[in-house]
C-alpha cells in the first residue's frame, strides 16, 4: 500500500483566534518540539509544521490513510494535555490530491486571510527549513515544497494578485484610519519590533503618522525607530506614554496580556478623545475587556477580516486565475509522484528478479551468463510495459512474491526430504 499525503490543521476560516493561540508552535533554540514528537510516531514518514498567527497546519506523509485521525488526536493531546472531542471540530483534514493542492496554494497567499499577502511565503520557507534541519523532511514533501515555491512565483508573475500591497499589517493601518479619517500627524505607539510590527510601522510612515516605538530590547526598538523616522520609548514607561498618543499597535511575542482593562481605565480616566488599540499578536496581548471601555476602540487579528473582505475583491478575482495554476502544478506533481512510486516498486521488482536468478542458479545447471542475458532482454520490455501501466505493478510484484515463496518452500521440502 502506498503512503498518503495529508494536511491537517486550523486556520482563520476554521477557528477563532482564541482557539488558534492554544495550538501555536514556536521553536526553542531552533528546535520545534512538536515536530520531533510527531516525527517519532511509527506511522509518520515525513512531517512539517507551519505555525503562523493565522494558521497551525501539519503536512505529513503517513504509511496508512487510516492514521490521519491518530495524527490529529496526538497533536491535540500534545498541545492541550487532555483529550476533548470538541477540539476536532475546528480542524480541517485533507488527503491526497486535495492536500497537494492546499500545500501548493499556500505560499502564494491564495489561502491567506488577506488574499495575496506575501508574508506567508517566508513563513512557509521557514517551516520547511526547520523540518529539514530536524530531518523530518523526505523526498516527497521536499519535492512538494520545491513545486509550491515555483507555483507561488508563477501566481505572482502571471496574475495581478499582488499588485496592491495588502497585508495584515496594512489592514491594521486601514482600521486605524477608519476611526480617525486620516493618520497624518496622528501619534502612534508601536509596541514590539518584530516583522509584523516593522511592516505596520512602514505603512504608518507612508501615512505620515508620528511614530513611537517600544520593545523589551532597547536596541531593536532603536533600529526600527530609525528605519521609520520615529522616536523610542523606554519599555518600562510605555504604558504611561499611552496618554500621549492616539493609537497603539501591539505586536509582541508575549504569551499573555501585557495590558489589562483596569490599567487602561486608570490611565484614560480624564481622557476625552478616542483611543485605538490594534492587537495583531497571537496569542492576544491586549485584554479583550478593554474594548468595553468608553471611548476606546479595540481590534484584534480576527477583526481585520471584515476590512479584508471589503477591500480585496479584485485580488479574489485574480485568485481564480491563481487556482488554475495550482490545478496545473498539482497534476504535474501527482504525475511525478506516480512515476516515483512506480520507480521505487520497479527497484523492488528488480531485486526480486535478482533473488529469483540466484535461486535458479542454485537449483539448475543453467549457465549464469545465459540467465543474465535472458533477464537483461526481459527487463526492458517488462519495465517499459509496467511504467506504461502502473496500475498492474502491484499485481506483478505480488505475483513475484508468490513465485519466490513457492521457490523457497519447494527448496525447503527438498532439503527436508534429503535429511530423512
Amino acid at each position: 500500500m502506498d503512503s498518503v499525503i495529508v494536511a491537517v490543521g486550523i486556520n482563520h476560516e476554521t477557528a477563532p483566534v482564541s482557539v488558534r493561540e492554544r495550538f501555536g508552535c514556536k521553536p526553542k533554540n531552533g528546535i520545534l518540539e512538536e515536530l520531533a514528537y510527531l516525527s517519532n510516531l511509527p506511522w509518520v514518514e515525513e512531517v512539517v509544521i507551519l505555525s503562523t498567527c493565522n494558521r497551525v497546519e501539519i503536512f505529513a506523509v503517513l504509511k496508512e490513510e487510516e492514521r490521519i485521525k491518530d495524527l490529529l488526536r496526538e497533536f491535540i493531546y500534545l498541545k492541550t494535555s487532555e483529550w476533548n472531542e470538541n477540539w476536532e471540530k475546528y480542524f480541517f483534514v485533507k488527503t491526497g490530491e486535495e492536500a497537494v493542492k492546499h500545500i501548493l496554494a499556500l505560499p502564494s497567499g491564495l489561502l491567506s486571510m488577506v488574499v495575496g499577502e506575501t508574508q506567508i511565503a517566508s513563513q512557509f520557507k521557514e517551516a520547511f527549513e526547520i523540518a529539514k534541519r530536524q530531518k523530518t523532511l523526505g523526498a516527497i514533501l521536499e519535492e512538494l515544497y520545491r513545486r509550491a515555491l515555483k507555483t507561488a512565483k508563477r501566481v505572482r508573475s502571471e496574475t495581478a494578485i499582488s499588485k496592491t500591497p495588502v497585508s495584515v499589517s496594512y489592514i491594521a493601518v486601514l482600521l486605524a484610519k477608519r476611526v480617525f479619517g486620516f493618520l497624518e500627524g496622528v501619534r502612534v505607539l508601536v509596541v514590539g519590533a518584530g516583522e509584523m510590527a516593522e511592516l505596520t510601522a512602514q505603512y504608518l510612515k507612508r501615512e505620515r503618522a508620528k511614530i513611537f516605538v517600544t520593545n523589551r530590547t532597547f536596541e531593536r526598538a532603536t533600529e526600527l525607530a530609525k528605519k521609520v523616522g520615529g522616536s523610542v520609548v523606554e519599555w518600562e514607561g510605555w504604558k504611561d506614554f499611552l496618554k500621549e498618543t492616539d493609537i497603539a499597535i501591539i505586536s509582541t511575542g508575549a504569551t499573555d496580556y501585557i495590558i489589562t482593562a483596569p490599567e487602561v481605565e486608570k490611565l484614560f480616566r480624564k481622557r476625552t478623545s478616542p483611543f485605538v488599540f490594534i492587537d495583531i499578536s497571537v496569542p492576544r496581548n491586549v485584554d479583550p475587556r478593554i474594548g468595553d471601555l468608553e471611548g476606546v476602540f479595540l481590534f484584534n487579528i480576527d477583526d481585520l477580516k471584515e476590512i479584508a473582505d471589503k477591500n480585496l475583491q479584485t485580488r479574489k478575482e485574480e485568485a481564480k486565475k491563481g487556482f488554475l495554476i495550482v490545478e496545473e502544478e498539482a497534476k504535474n506533481f501527482l504525475k511525478w509522484l506516480e512515476n516515483k512510486r512506480a520507480g521505487d516498486r520497479l527497484k523492488v521488482i528488480n531485486q526480486m528478479l535478482e533473488t529469483l536468478k540466484g535461486e535458479v542458479l542454485k537449483e539448475t545447471d543453467t549457465p549464469e551468463g545465459a540467465l543474465e542475458l535472458f533477464l537483461k532482454r526481459l527487463r526492458y520490455p517488462l519495465f517499459k510495459t509496467l511504467r506504461k501501466h502502473p496500475e498492474v505493478i502491484e499485481e506483478f510484484e505480488n505475483l513475484l512474491k508468490e513465485v519466490l515463496k513457492n521457490t523457497s518452500e519447494g527448496k525447503s521440502k527438498v532439503e527436508q526430504k534429503r535429511v530423512t
